[in-house]
Order: C-alpha cells, then structure tokens, then sequence
C-alpha cells in the first residue's frame, strides 16, 4: 500500500480528518456495498477526478463557494449548463418550490448551483460512487445547503432503489442527468426507473454521449469507460418503449470537441501536475471527439 500514491497513509489520515470535521455521509439505499470500480474503469481510485482537491479544501477552510466551483467542474459548460439545464426543464420561477432530481450526481455542482438560483427549491441527488456521494454530502454541509440538498448512494438501474427514494421523496417535478447514463449499460432500465419517479408533463434531460455511425465504441468502452451507446433513434425508440410522449436532441459534438481539446491542453500546461494517469484520460477524451468520431448531445423526455 506505501507504494500506491492513491492509498498511502497521508490520503488515509486526510481522509479521517475530513470525516473528523465533516461527519455526513450520503443515504445508502442499498445494502450491498457499492463500488463503481468494478463496473467502470474510469473510476478506478479516484486519479481521474477532482476528489483530493475538493477534499483538501474542505479540511483547510470549510471550504466557500467560489474555491469550490473551481474545482467541481470538469465537464463542458460549467456553471452556465447549471441555468440551461432549468431552461429545458423549464422550472425557473424563483418563487416556486420544485422538487427537481439530479440522477448521477457526482460531487454535487448542478445541485449545488440550482440551489442558489431556486432558493425556495428543493434537490435530490443519487450518485452511484459511495465515496463521491459521502464528498458531495459533505461540501453541501459546508456550504450551509443540507436543508435543501439531499444526496443518495443508489444504482440507477436498479428499480428497488428507485423505488425506495420515491417513497422517501415523493415525484419530482423534473429529472436530470449529466453524462452519467453514458456509463451504465442497461439504458432502457435506467430510463424506465426515472420514469417512475416523474409527474405528469415533467421533463428528463439527459446529457449523453451517442453512438454516431462512425463512432469508435471500442475506443469509447476502453478509454473512456462508456457502455452500450445507442443512436439518437435508438434513444428515441428507448424513450417511446417506456412511455415518454415526446422527445428532442440537441447536438453538442463540435462545442464537446473544442471543450475537450482546450481542457487537455490546459492541463498538460499546468506547473505542476497532479497525475500523469489524469492527463492521459483528457487526452484519451479529446483525441475521442477529434479523432473517434466521439458524438454526444442532450435529449429532453416529457412525460
């Protein structure tokens, strides 16, 4: 274990003083331990993510809302997919209190800045990755936010979880997911169990990769950690299967492929580096965009 820069006693003794100054952890839905580590390579121990970062901040200032943000994004849009992301949903009015589901989590950003722009709102976060789930909780702790945010260690595809966070917390008001469906394998499983979550005339955004004609799935499944892509039709058929009444596709390959071509080069520009392993997954998901026909977008399901 000394060998392993990702579990040696220092990562060990942070994370004991993390829990020490924050002890909140998620809600477990299941009794079965999760690990993502099995299913997705990509987060395999956490060199991939921005975990350590956000976790050493907590322990040194509680962290605050503009070191956090900094840190909290990694996907393309940042903080400005948080306001479109209400657009499409069309939950804006400030005054109403929506109830509105983020299915995949991570460590929080879209609850978290949501929670600033709905401040009557409140938001449900179910995250498959235990030890993302726990760090979410605890940022939403320090950010004075746990009145109004709420996060769930569940399995998306799993409908007895599902089920069980909709009896805690009733139907939502809209559902939301950002490149997290892309990872699991089972679409129509995973479509079907938030289907059951949603009221009537609601909406489901999905942010997902595709599956274009051209597209190197081989690559994707390897490098990136993606499952079972489909087409936009065969979304579209998904959809339609479970019940959705009516659904759109907007396309965002070109601006995923600038964004993911300028993060990598950012990073490998950095002074000092954090992982090498980091830097070949930015890589790996530019070269993806600009060299394997990588595609992706956003559908929107109504209920």
């Amino acid at each position: 274990m000394k060998n392993n820069k990702y579990f040696n006693i220092e990562n060990i003794i942070k994370d004991v003083k993390l829990n020490q100054k924050f002890p909140f952890q998620s809600i477990v839905i299941n009794s079965k331990k999760f690990d993502i580590k099995k299913k997705i390579n990509l987060y395999n121990n956490n060199k991939f993510s921005n975990y350590w970062l956000l976790r050493d901040l907590l322990i040194k200032n509680n962290g605050s809302i503009s070191e956090i943000k900094k840190n909290l994004y990694m996907r393309y849009g940042g903080d400005e997919i948080a306001h479109k992301i209400l657009d499409d949903l069309e939950l804006k009015d400030k005054l109403k209190n929506y109830k509105i589901l983020n299915a995949g989590s991570g460590f929080g950003s879209d609850l978290i800045e949501h929670a600033y722009l709905l401040p009557n709102s409140s938001f449900i976060g179910i995250e498959y990755n235990k030890k993302y789930a726990d760090l979410s909780c605890k940022i939403v702790h320090s950010l004075g936010l746990e009145q109004r945010i709420k996060i769930y260690c569940a399995d998306l595809s799993n409908t007895e979880d599902l089920l069980k966070i909709r009896d805690k917390e009733g139907l939502f008001d809209g559902v939301y997911s950002n490149l997290a469906v892309l990872h699991i394998k089972n679409k129509n499983l995973v479509y079907e169990n938030i289907y059951k979550l949603m009221k009537e005339n609601t909406k489901f955004r999905n942010e997902d990769y595709i599956n274009d004609s051209l597209t190197d799935i081989k690559f994707a499944e390897e490098k990136i950690g993606c499952q079972n892509l489909k087409t936009i039709s065969e979304m579209y058929e998904i959809a339609e299967q479970v019940g959705y009444k009516n659904s759109l596709f907007e396309e965002l390959t070109n601006s995923w492929k600038i964004f993911t071509k300028e993060r990598a080069i950012n990073y490998a520009n950095l002074r000092k580096k954090k992982s090498k392993i980091k830097e070949d997954f930015l890589n790996d998901v530019s070269y993806f965009f600009s060299l394997k026909n990588g595609a992706g977008g956003v559908f929107i399901h109504t209920k």
